[in-house]
């Protein structure tokens, strides 16, 4: 059995999270950025994004945040938005990115986030918006 390794200690601060383009049609991949630096070094944790979105699908996506030094960290989610033409309404929500404005919001996490379990906290949190148009 293998253990991640704890840093009770560890930071993050979001000093940047932006999303390039701000706005574009529908078919626009969009890059959201994400900057931190974290002064004690971090835990081993996970970077959560959540989307929401215009028909109010719940989208995410997530990545490990391994143990880490002290130091400036950066992290992205490239979102395209093209609706799946192979999707499948009878077999679930198909995000059909309507025009609108849609909310991304990021945690940075020792553990899990959001877990109760020991070693487990959020760093920090950021939210930044993009456009279709």
């Amino acid at each position: 059995l293998k253990q991640c390794k704890v840093n009770d200690n560890g930071d993050a601060k979001i000093t940047s999270f932006v999303s390039s383009p701000a706005s574009g049609p529908q078919t626009t991949e969009f890059d959201i950025a994400l900057t931190f630096v974290s002064k004690n070094g971090t835990g081993t944790g996970e970077i959560v994004f959540e989307i929401d979105t215009v028909d109010h699908n719940p989208l995410s996506a997530g990545a490990s945040l391994p143990f880490s030094p002290a130091g400036t960290y950066t992290a992205g989610l490239k979102i395209p938005t093209t609706p799946d033409p192979s999707c499948d309404p009878t077999q679930g929500p198909c995000e059909e990115w309507l025009a609108g404005n849609y909310t991304v919001k990021v945690a940075v996490c020792n553990g899990e986030c959001g877990s109760k379990h020991p070693h487990s906290a959020i760093y920090d949190e950021a939210t930044t918006t993009f456009t279709i148009v």
